[in-house]
């Protein structure tokens, strides 16, 4: 009996055993091994970089899902994604960004992350994921600390991964990560919409050409059909140039949706950057021009509005009533 004790065993059974005393054995072991896994897992939760609150108080447990769409491809969507990343991220608020274009996704260029691991790795172990899983598949940005899941690495593999495996790793990243930042495909596929159903957020990038806005009019047109509560959704300006005679605020009363960010064009530092894998929000003197100073207020919009959110969960849950 020593010898099983010191080998892991809990309990005992004389032999032979009634029918009620082996079931009654086996209940006894599954709710200590479901006991113990739960012990772990807090154990292992309070060791993760994403277990610190968020700002403005909130716990890590309210982690919430960012989705940045763009319906029309060339606006930046995923330089906006990294520097986004980089400026929400701090010592007590972990941000992960999730490559949610499977075929041809970049995330990882802009963060210089070369790795084998990538999406489709977790994916098929959906039901079964452990902090500790995650955490080993997910790369980190060796500079801001930021976690990249890429997408994988050839188009084709883009099938083994299906919408409802998508959205419940970003239901559970909810219980990792502070932020999750998802950078979506133009085309409003299987995966994209699942990012966009799973979302607390979603922020609608546009640009001055008039394709793009009117394809912007089309999403906010369908949003509410897609489940997309239109206070949701940040519409945000990308590229803007002052000479090009199209106002965010014609586009904002076109549109009767108030454009929370507009973030001027700046090749310079954005160009250089994504070919070096280096966020330009990292630099502090980009942070001081106009392009990097949109960007820590589009940042601060996203805290204002998640705080927003969570006030009025509390709120309608009663809590606030005790």
């Amino acid at each position: 009996m020593r010898r099983a004790m010191l080998a892991g065993a809990r309990d005992f059974l004389t032999k032979p055993p009634t029918i009620d005393e082996l079931i009654s054995a086996v209940r006894r072991a599954g709710v200590m091994a479901l006991d113990e896994k739960s012990k772990a897992e807090s154990a292992l939760q309070s060791k993760l970089p994403g277990s610190g609150p968020l700002s403005r108080g909130y716990a890590a447990t309210t982690g919430k899902v960012i989705t940045v769409y763009s319906p029309k491809g060339g606006t930046g969507r995923t330089t906006l994604v990294a520097n986004l990343a980089v400026t929400l991220q701090n010592d007590e608020t972990q941000v992960a960004v999730i490559d949610g274009n499977l075929q041809f996704g970049d995330v990882g260029i802009f963060f210089n992350i070369q790795s084998q691991n990538h999406i489709g790795v977790l994916a098929p172990r959906v039901s079964e994921l452990d902090p500790q899983v995650v955490e080993e598949v997910m790369s980190t940005h060796e500079t801001s600390k930021v976690k990249i899941l890429a997408a994988p690495p050839k188009p084709g593999e883009a099938e083994d991964v299906s919408g409802e495996q998508f959205s419940k790793l970003l239901q559970y990243l909810k219980r990792m990560y502070a932020y999750i930042i998802v950078d979506t495909t133009s085309s409003l596929n299987e995966i994209t919409l699942s990012a966009l159903d799973t979302s607390d957020l979603v922020v609608l990038v546009t640009t001055q050409d008039i394709p793009s806005i009117a394809n912007s009019r089309l999403f906010l047109d369908l949003a509410p059909a897609l489940g997309i509560a239109k206070e949701n959704v940040l519409f945000a300006m990308n590229k803007y140039d002052k000479r090009i005679n199209i106002t965010p605020e014609r586009i904002g009363e076109s549109f009767k949706k108030e454009i929370a960010s507009v973030i001027p064009l700046d090749s310079s530092s954005a160009i250089p950057a994504m070919n070096r894998g280096v966020p330009f929000m990292m630099d502090n003197k980009a942070k001081s021009q106009p392009a990097g100073r949109a960007i820590l207020a589009l940042a601060e919009v996203i805290r204002q509005r998640i705080a927003e959110i969570d006030e009025q969960a509390i709120e309608s849950s009663g809590i606030s009533r005790f």
